[in-house]
């Protein structure tokens, strides 16, 4: 049974780097762009529906949706957002930080994305991977040859 070394679930650690951004603004310079809002609140928007539509296929599936035990997983699954991302729910994370990044803090937000995507790449994706593997074998490993981990 694999379990993920860090009991932070990955909402809350984007939580916690969306803080950084909007509470760092200050600390790095200022780039204004056009219509940020408008263009941060549509990366937020597009993020949550990529998020929403990964867990409406784990529920479809009746598998384990928390991240904390990937080795609950009862099927792998490959169709729909997962057809493009092996991490749609992160990648939908991901989103939802470079919109807050754009709307209050661009520079900052870079940086900080950066160490998010470092984060779950080493604490929670390469983990997940190696539970998959050791679940689903050859069909895991096939599936990772074909779809990308982020985009």
């Amino acid at each position: 049974m694999t379990n993920i070394k860090t009991k932070l679930p990955p909402p809350l650690v984007a939580l916690i780097f969306g803080f950084l951004i909007n509470y760092t603004k200050n600390i790095f310079p200022k780039i204004e762009i056009k219509n940020q809002i408008i263009f941060g609140s549509f990366m937020i928007i597009n993020g949550l529906i990529i998020i929403l539509s990964a867990i409406i296929l784990f529920k479809k599936y009746q598998t384990t949706i928390s991240p904390l035990n990937p080795s609950n997983a009862t099927k792998l699954i490959t169709n729909g957002i997962y057809k493009f991302s092996r991490n749609p729910m992160y990648l939908g994370l991901l989103l939802v930080l470079l919109g807050i990044s754009i709307i209050f803090n661009l520079t900052g937000g870079f940086f900080f994305i950066l160490l998010f995507i470092s984060y779950m790449n080493l604490f929670q994706i390469i983990p997940e991977e190696n539970a998959m593997v050791d679940l689903f074998k050859d069909e895991f490993l096939e599936y990772k040859i074909n779809v990308r981990r982020w985009i």
